[in-house]
């Protein structure tokens, strides 16, 4: 009863709060919506799927912005990346693949928990140098998370399981951050600031940048903290340790995997989308003559999670594109009065980055921040450099799941419940502004004496 109640009463009392501030009817039916849609996503009070069509159903019945804009997650690379990586993860397990692919996490020696954990995230870590894109790399990820889960004699709802999933999901994920062409907002970042500035991010001078603070040192947090909630005793199975020769089915789908990924990995070359090349790989193995892709498969793919990722991506866009919202956070920018100590600066203004990308998604902080850099340079005192990788440091930092879409399809495809990764994101996140972030700011200074 009281869930009832509370679906009822929260977009009322949000739009009650906001109409004492916001005069456009428009605009105030929007953030009251964003605001809903989020706190749905972030509590699980509904369906995602039915927190999904809320807002698609309110942006379109009130206009509240153009249908190519709320519909545009529906057209997005990562959507039908999303559908790719659904089928490749059927014909992977189709073909009994990711056996193979356990048996390397199997043969690790003095096995425990921690080991697997590191193992995972070193794995996951080299693989987000290969292969561009996050969103494909926890769709391949995914299916030898659970086959490894597996291995270890962890069934489903073991803590054990779940924590390995996160692992694999969590750490390819956060990595790509701090490598250039490994996630989407980095390239958002690294396209708007040639276009507006005439400045070139360099992947060597991003790399060195980032890739220590919230590569090296966030995925030690993120390792110990899983350790610490999800922490269980492996039950290695007796494997059969004769070797088996790969079946034609096998081989298959491998060399399409790794053609699929040396295209990914030379995008810059060819400029062929990261979606395209995986609906190639999909369209060769559902041909009739190779069969790996089956009906059933199609059939069997869950549309709530297809819809989910396509709504978070519009809602970032229509956000992204709001006069209303834009000029918002410009006049909260030009409020802001530098303090004495720069490193306080640093926290408090990349902070309020990042909490934008609660509302917003990950995506659209470099989508919105970018073109204000200048307005941002000039009021806090930073050089146009440093706030670009002040987005890095926001939108590399992430509260809750909703906000990054790979995470989202890791989780769709893993069926593992968002109050599981929500704490350990929440935990990382809070160490982040207290720890991560000074000594991101202490690490940039020290570059410069080079």
């Amino acid at each position: 009863m009281l869930k009832n109640i509370s679906i009822i009463f929260i977009p009322i009392f949000i739009y009650t709060i906001l109409s004492n501030f916001v005069i456009e009817q428009k605009d105030l039916i929007l953030i009251t919506t964003v605001a809903t849609t989020i706190i749905f996503w972030a509590t699980a009070l509904v369906p995602s799927f039915f927190s999904s069509l809320l807002f698609l159903f309110s942006c379109s019945v009130f206009s509240l912005s153009s249908k190519e804009l709320i519909f545009s997650g529906f057209a997005s690379s990562a959507f039908w990346l999303v559908f790719s990586g659904m089928l490749i993860a059927a014909a992977i397990k189709n073909v009994n693949l990711t056996s193979r692919f356990s048996k390397y996490f199997s043969n690790l020696k003095n096995i425990n928990y921690l080991n697997i954990l590191i193992t995972i995230c070193i794995f996951s870590s080299i693989f987000s140098f290969v292969m561009p894109s996050s969103v494909g790399r926890v769709v391949l990820m995914v299916p030898i998370a659970i086959a490894v889960a597996n291995s270890f004699g962890f069934k489903e709802h073991d803590k054990g399981y779940i924590g390995i999933l996160l692992m694999f999901i969590l750490s390819t994920s956060m990595s790509g951050f701090s490598i250039l062409p490994a996630n989407v907002p980095n390239m958002i970042l690294s396209g708007l600031t040639s276009q507006i500035y005439h400045t070139e991010i360099l992947y060597s001078h991003y790399l060195i940048t980032n890739f220590l603070i919230f590569g090296i040192i966030k995925n030690i947090i993120i390792i110990t903290l899983i350790y610490k909630f999800f922490n269980d005793t492996p039950k290695l199975i007796e494997q059969n340790k004769t070797k088996v020769r790969f079946s034609k089915n096998e081989i298959i789908l491998l060399l399409t995997i790794l053609i699929m990924i040396c295209f990914w990995a030379t995008d810059f070359i060819h400029k062929i989308q990261p979606n395209t090349i995986a609906i190639c790989g999909v369209l060769f193995l559902a041909l009739p003559f190779v069969g790996i892709i089956k009906t059933e498969d199609v059939n069997g793919i869950k549309f709530s999670s297809l819809l989910f990722v396509a709504t978070i991506i519009g809602l970032g866009t229509v956000v992204a594109h709001n006069s209303y919202i834009k000029t918002l956070l410009t006049d909260i920018i030009n409020l802001y009065t530098p303090s004495s100590y720069a490193v306080f600066d640093y926290i408090k203004v990349t902070l309020f980055m990042s909490l934008s990308g609660i509302f917003t998604t990950q995506p659209t902080i470099p989508a919105i921040f970018t073109p204000m850099a200048e307005q941002i340079s000039n009021v806090t005192g930073f050089s146009l450099d440093q706030v670009f990788m002040m987005e890095v440091a926001a939108y590399s930092n992430i509260f809750f799941a909703h906000q990054a879409p790979p995470l989202i399809v890791g989780l769709a495809l893993s069926k593992i419940k968002q109050k599981y990764v929500i704490k350990t994101l929440f935990a990382t996140a809070i160490i982040t502004v207290v720890f991560l972030y000074p000594l991101q700011y202490f690490w940039v200074e020290f570059l410069k004496l080079f």
